[in-house]
């Protein structure tokens, strides 16, 4: 008789296991194995290398019909967020693959750079677009302020949204994009347009001194204690230490700048420099509306993880690698939709709890298809 495992062996094999599941799912020889009998993998090979099908106007469309299909914030107010991010890589062949450092203080990476647009209320996360960073010496390269103001440009507001929102942290703080969303909420006739950007020392205001100079020499008795509530969680809540300022910068106007800082006694380099032109804003009110930019963290977290994003076995051309990125968002906004009913207003979520639950109600529908078909040809054989 051979020896019984224990439960411990056990549970770890099945968790070698669901994580083997998992990884293949991943590949397009993985989804084959999942998919119905009659969707072979030459099928999502196809799926990827056709030139037919319009890549922009899929995934426009299926992120409008997610946020058709959400309820709307009782304020009115949609926030959008622009962020860049990689997928690392090892083959040397992919023409968009590159390589290069986040922050002088990180370490060098090899893969593809892209940059992602998001939309966000109360605890929804919707990605609307996406562009791919060439490499420097590609004759098309673009920077990802160029990309960002293209798709902020392209972005099309909720008929309901009353007032838009735009943040992103320092890299995006850029004259031409601000001027931009300036712009836009002039020629806006429907909605406003305010930003709420982290910016560099390196701005200066019309008198001519420098924001670095603000950031030093301002006593730690200025400072104030507040706090925030987070996204997902009223009862919990995260401090910090904030000094509001009325100013005008150049090329910006009047703005309302916050220095904000997680301790009380830290230094000027760690204290984070935002900015805003919704002038009437309260120190307080200035960092709640910046936390809105950490959802596009988990977005990223959840791509790459949850849904394969740069996987696929695509090389060679552009288009093909871009498809292969629009297939995981696409997937991201299908789950969403499908799953509305499970993402509750002001609770936390993810979409490995989505996608676990989609799987297990296809799964449980399938059986219970064939069950019924089943019984139905022995009735009528009887």
């Amino acid at each position: 008789m051979p020896p019984c495992r224990s439960s411990e062996t056990l549970s770890n094999h099945e968790n070698q296991s669901i994580i083997y599941r998992e990884h293949s799912q991943r590949t397009l020889k993985g989804l084959a194995r999942i998919a119905p009998s009659h969707i072979a993998e030459w099928h999502f090979r196809r799926l990827l290398s056709a030139g037919y099908w319009s890549l922009r106007i899929l995934l426009w469309w299926f992120a409008e019909a997610t946020i058709r299909a959400l309820p709307e914030p009782e304020d009115k107010v949609v926030y959008v967020v622009g962020d860049g991010s990689k997928k690392d890589k090892r083959g040397k062949r992919n023409p968009v693959a590159q390589k290069g450092r986040t922050s002088q203080h990180k370490a060098y990476f090899f893969g593809i750079k892209f940059v992602l647009l998001m939309v966000s209320w109360d605890v929804y996360r919707i990605p609307v677009d996406f562009c791919i960073v060439l490499p420097k010496g590609h004759p098309s390269y673009r920077t990802e302020n160029e990309l960002f103001r293209e798709m902020l440009t392209n972005f099309k507001p909720p008929g309901w949204a009353r007032l838009v929102v735009v943040t992103a942290d320092a890299a995006f703080a850029s004259k031409a994009n601000i001027g931009l969303i300036t712009q836009m909420n002039r020629s806006d006739q429907t909605r406003g347009w305010a930003f709420v950007f982290a910016i560099a020392r390196t701005w200066k205001m019309e008198d001519g001194k420098s924001l670095k100079n603000l950031a030093k020499y301002i006593p730690h008795e200025n400072f104030k204690r507040t706090w925030i509530p987070r996204l997902t969680n009223e009862n919990s809540r995260k401090t910090f230490w904030v000094f509001r300022k009325r100013a005008r910068l150049r090329h910006l106007g009047d703005v309302t700048i916050v220095l904000s800082k997680k301790g009380c006694n830290m230094g000027p380099k760690k204290t984070k420099i935002l900015v805003t032109n919704l002038v009437d804003l309260t120190a307080r009110q200035v960092l709640f509306l910046y936390q809105r930019r950490w959802p596009i963290e988990v977005l990223f977290k959840e791509l790459k993880s949850g849904l394969g994003l740069g996987e696929h076995q695509v090389t060679k051309h552009i288009d093909r690698i871009e498809k292969s990125i629009a297939i995981s968002i696409i997937a991201y906004l299908t789950l969403i939709r499908a799953r509305k009913g499970d993402i509750k207003p002001g609770q936390p979520w993810s979409i490995f709890q989505l996608k676990n639950n989609f799987t297990t109600d296809l799964i449980c529908n399938q059986f219970q298809y064939t069950l019924q078909r089943k019984i139905s040809r022995l009735m009528r054989a009887a």
